[in-house]
């Protein structure tokens, strides 16, 4: 697989999420929150992923790198900013006018934070690169984790539950099975 092929089915997949539910249920209101919910969904699970790819790593090695992941969870996470973006604007103009802060917040900090995500991941030069990387990670892990934890629809609570799979995979990356128990012998 190319290396720069999960940028892209990230990408695709959250656009024809986009694309599939203005199609379906037109272009309203109603119609542009569902694709606001939708692709955060789908940022969703490429975050799951991306989030424990030091501990999926160990175990499927032809698993792209981390920060190809994280990469691909920015494409996807782009487009759903997109459509929070295009619903502000085209249908909710009057609470960006009454909420500007509030507006510009949602969208201009939700893409910030997985921008520092992202860009930190690269960045490996200090401690404090490496601190703020830390620090963004698991800030989105914690959004996402609470507005899933507390959503409405019964089957999507399981995404915080792949969040703890994930998370879990995350911590136990450095952990060696086995080297601990070693029975050390005569010489």
């Amino acid at each position: 697989m190319d290396t720069r092929s999960p940028i892209w089915i990230a990408l695709a997949s959250n656009i024809v999420v986009a694309s599939t539910t203005f199609a379906f249920r037109g272009w309203n209101g109603a119609s542009a929150h569902a694709a606001a919910r939708n692709t955060a969904r789908v940022s969703a699970l490429w975050f799951v992923v991306a989030f424990a790819a030091p501990g999926l790593l160990q175990w499927v090695r032809r698993l792209p790198s981390g920060i190809r992941l994280l990469q691909s969870f920015f494409a996807a996470h782009a487009v759903h900013i997109f459509t929070v973006a295009l619903l502000l604007w085209s249908f909710e103009r009057a609470h960006v006018t009454d909420h500007p802060a509030r507006a510009a917040a949602i969208v201009l900090g939700g893409l910030g934070l997985v921008v520092v995500a992202v860009v930190t991941a690269t960045l490996r030069l200090s401690r404090f690169y490496t601190a703020i990387h830390a620090i963004t990670v698991y800030a989105i892990f914690a959004i996402f984790f609470v507005a899933f934890g507390r959503n409405p629809v019964i089957p999507l609570r399981l995404i915080p539950l792949l969040l703890g799979v994930a998370l879990i995979l995350r911590i136990g990356s450095g952990w060696r099975l086995g080297s601990s128990y070693r029975v050390k012998t005569a010489e």
